[in-house]
């Protein structure tokens, strides 16, 4: 599915016991090597530590009952400043579940450490930031100008003719290219997009509900809908609850 991840990927680890914070980090080290990413892994035995950090990271594993601030107070402040990151709670304390999922948690783990569950969690994570990297460079039809598309961000886009209306997560506008062709290009970097009618290609990230008739997408507050053709259901099913799990 599109190009590997070449980017150097910034790692933090923080638990306020220093055994186990060494532990994991061999665990967490073991399994990017395997994988042979490019990373940088920074270790902090202290929660004021890692929130007086001013590095972004691309994943972060902590504990939730530590020192100077609990593991959710200091998962919010990370998600506030990168809404991209990925948080694993690694923690005996199952209490806090629900409030880990409340903040939009990636995985939350039992100690001691699943090594396999764990290295299924951050195979997710990389595929996620891959998609991240995969851009298509479209025409603006009204300023005749290139725009570059993360996939990611596209929520659907519908065929108009000659022209191709996009909509994404940020804004929406008409493109010079035919349908078809961007269909193509998109189906070829990743696997979550679907067709729920020959006019329409809509990203199953987003999609909260579907009849007979229509599908419905959502980001942000905002609904959107796609026409759903009766040829086209049963397989459009298929596909969105086969993906459904691999997007969680």
């Amino acid at each position: 599915m599109g190009v590997d991840l070449y980017m150097e990927l910034k790692i933090a680890i923080c638990d306020d016991d220093t055994e186990v914070l060494n532990e994991n980090k061999k665990i967490i080290a073991s399994i990017f090597d395997e994988r042979n990413k490019e990373y940088t892994l920074d270790i902090f035995d202290s929660s004021q530590e890692l929130w007086k950090s001013a590095a972004a990271y691309d994943m972060v594993f902590l504990d939730i009952e530590t020192d100077e601030y609990d593991g959710i107070t200091l998962a919010r402040k990370i998600l506030q400043v990168n809404k991209d990151c990925f948080v694993f709670f690694i923690t005996n304390y199952q209490i806090y579940l629900d409030k880990a999922f409340d903040i939009n948690t990636f995985r939350f783990l039992p100690k001691p450490i699943d090594a396999a569950r764990l290295a299924s969690g951050i195979d997710v994570a990389l595929d996620r930031i891959r998609d991240r990297e995969l851009f298509i460079g479209v025409t603006d039809f009204q300023n005749k100008i290139t725009v570059n598309i993360e996939i990611s961000s596209i929520i659907y886009i519908e065929n108009e003719g000659r022209r191709t209306h996009i909509v994404t997560t940020e804004y929406d506008f008409t493109a010079k290219e035919l349908f078809s062709k961007l269909k193509e290009q998109i189906e070829k970097e990743v696997n979550y997009f679907a067709s729920p009618h020959q006019s329409y290609l809509v990203n199953l990230k987003y999609v909260t509900a579907y009849t007979r008739q229509k599908v419905t997408l959502s980001y942000a507050g905002m609904d959107y809908t796609a026409e759903m053709s009766r040829r086209k259901y049963n397989d459009f099913g298929v596909k969105f609850f086969s993906m459904a799990k691999l997007l969680k």
